[in-house]
């Protein structure tokens, strides 16, 4: 039983046969002249158009990328901003946005961590004392990859605009994509960023939203693809796989909302029945993300008595998991021993799964290791 999507998801079917197609029959580069590799670009402008139906945004605002973190990287780092001024991000940001921030504090910037509350959303009265008027960019994940809150970003840019118009504001969207419903025009952001492999895609693609008139400068020079954006030869299999499973997560949303739905009620009366069991996650967050935190159990120590029953869960991002850092629990206030107990469960729309046995499996781990717990 795999619960580790939020990480990274198995590439949906359909993503076998454009292998096929851009790897070994329309296999030319883009930017050739001939009339094979014209037909490819004609296919990245339809699919760029695919995404941007998708995202409710225009197509001239998205630009391919080979990551999430790219796409974060390249919207706190190379758009413009007054300089030395401030810069709010969230607390419990990824460490994509967490480590710009701190590039971008190095170099004179004001940056100020919004603190959140205990589920991980931004805690709004504190976001509006943070905004002065030397705040040039704001930056807020859309939805917690840890826990699965949802932040209201609409009500967020609205806070800022209406501060200022100038502040730009990003949003890192990677787990919200294809999980919940995203539509940027209402958003109101200036950027926002996705990866293909949290929705079924292959790694090694990835988009930015950028609002036409956003000044930002190219971060990868060379043969001036994405309209001098970002050069390189474009990753065609990824774009087109991008589309492709984002018209397919979105179909599926409903049953993932369902799905989610069991999983969070299963986690609820779990923790409710068992004593140093926390839940992190709050009732309507995003459905494909469950956290809970064990107070006397380590959470890769959990992880790794899971995986003798077959089942695979996460401990958190992926991408600071090995680094083992307290950031994110101290900012959701765990203490007490909760903080190192952290267990994430994700899932898809389109793998089935026994939720009694999943917690069937976890009681039985749990008993087993609360009797080697130090005292």
């Amino acid at each position: 039983m795999y619960l580790d999507n939020a990480a990274t998801t198995q590439m949906l079917p359909e993503v076998e046969s454009i292998y096929r197609r851009y790897g070994f029959e329309c296999f030319y580069n883009p930017s050739a002249l001939y009339r094979e590799a014209v037909e490819v670009r004609r296919d990245i402008a339809q699919y760029r158009k695919e995404l941007a139906k998708a995202l409710g945004a225009e197509p001239e605002g998205i630009y391919f990328t080979s990551c999430g973190s790219e796409s974060d990287n390249a919207a706190l780092l190379y758009t413009r901003k007054k300089k030395g001024g401030r810069v709010i991000v969230g607390a419990s940001e990824h460490a994509a946005v967490y480590q710009c921030a701190l590039a971008l504090q190095q170099n004179g910037y004001d940056v100020a961590f919004c603190p959140v509350d205990a589920y991980g959303r931004i805690v709004e009265e504190e976001f509006v004392k943070l905004l002065d008027d030397s705040t040039t960019l704001v930056s807020v994940m859309h939805v917690n990859n840890e826990t699965g809150a949802v932040n209201d970003i609409h009500r967020l840019v609205s806070l800022t605009k209406s501060y200022n118009k100038q502040i730009l504001f990003h949003s890192d969207g990677v787990q919200a994509f294809g999980h919940i419903k995203v539509i940027i025009r209402a958003l109101g952001v200036d950027l926002y960023s996705i990866s293909g492999h949290k929705i079924g895609a292959p790694k090694g693609v990835g988009a930015l939203y950028c609002k036409p008139g956003t000044s930002i400068a190219a971060f990868l020079w060379g043969g001036g693809q994405e309209n001098g954006l970002r050069s390189g030869t474009e990753n065609v299999i990824g774009i087109a796989s991008l589309a492709a499973c984002a018209a397919k997560y979105q179909e599926a949303q409903s049953t993932l909302y369902a799905k989610g739905a069991d999983l969070w009620q299963a986690a609820k009366r779990f923790a409710e029945t068992h004593e140093g069991v926390r839940l992190l996650s709050a009732e309507g967050n995003a459905p494909h993300i469950v956290t809970m935190a064990f107070e006397r159990v380590r959470g890769e120590v959990m992880m790794h008595e899971l995986e003798q029953y077959g089942i695979i869960v996460g401990i958190g991002s992926a991408c600071s998991s090995k680094k083992g850092s307290a950031r994110i629990p101290k900012a959701l206030g765990l203490a007490g021993g909760y903080e190192m107990g952290m267990v994430r469960l994700s899932i898809n729309p389109f793998d089935e799964y026994d939720f009694d046995e999943l917690f069937d499996k976890i009681h039985l781990a749990y008993a087993k290791l609360q009797k080697y717990v130090r005292v």
